[in-house]
């Protein structure tokens, strides 16, 4: 990591979820029009040791029902002792998507270096089936491309499993397998076997 680049994700990370708010306003919105959402939802965005307790809960047990399966059936396993302290990551920074009574879904991301370039990681985006194809998905990842964008970050990288139709969802947006992103393996026997994961990424300058 190059002195600049340390200086950029440093700096992020330091931000307070009062600086985030206030720096990134205006990318902290729906899109004009709205979503196809029949609910009324806040936007809330925050540092990861800034969430309650009840919604790092509320976090954690999205991520459990929507992927729990796919770890256990993927080389990574599942762990909910791993994954809450993957979720607890230095630098993590979450924009919840809540109604009056819960959290409905989630994106959580950071500013990080991958390749020797500084990029935008996604680490999550949850949303439960019944608010999915409504485009709730679409608008928090664009307020974290905008972010990004804002913040001078060339790049935005996500890890998707490959048995996951999600990944579908992010290349209808322009993310494509990066180059050291695992491959499809072609066998002897013509029998193509997919690789657990990929790691897709998208230009946003």
């Amino acid at each position: 990591m190059t002195q600049d680049q340390e200086r950029i994700v440093s700096a992020f990370a330091s931000l307070s979820s009062e600086q985030l708010r206030d720096l990134y306003a205006t990318a902290l919105r729906f899109p004009e029009g709205g979503t196809n959402a029949d609910i009324t939802f806040e936007l809330c965005m925050r540092r990861w040791d800034d969430l309650s307790p009840e919604e790092f809960t509320a976090c954690f047990e999205l991520v459990k029902s929507n992927l729990m399966n796919m770890y256990k059936n993927s080389t990574l396993g599942w762990s909910s002792k791993k994954k809450m302290a993957e979720m607890k990551e230095n630098g993590l920074i979450y924009i919840l998507l809540k109604s009056k009574t819960a959290i409905e879904g989630f994106l959580s991301f950071m500013m990080t270096v991958e390749e020797g370039e500084v990029v935008v990681y996604c680490y999550e985006l949850q949303l439960p089936e019944s608010l999915r194809g409504r485009g709730l998905g679409k608008a928090l990842l664009n307020i974290m491309e905008d972010i990004a964008v804002q913040a001078g970050v060339p790049k935005s990288m996500l890890t998707v499993f490959s048995s996951n139709p999600a990944q579908y969802f992010y290349r209808s947006l322009g993310y494509t397998p990066v180059e050291h992103s695992p491959q499809a393996k072609h066998l002897r026997n013509g029998i193509v076997k997919q690789p657990s994961y990929y790691i897709l990424g998208k230009s946003l300058l």
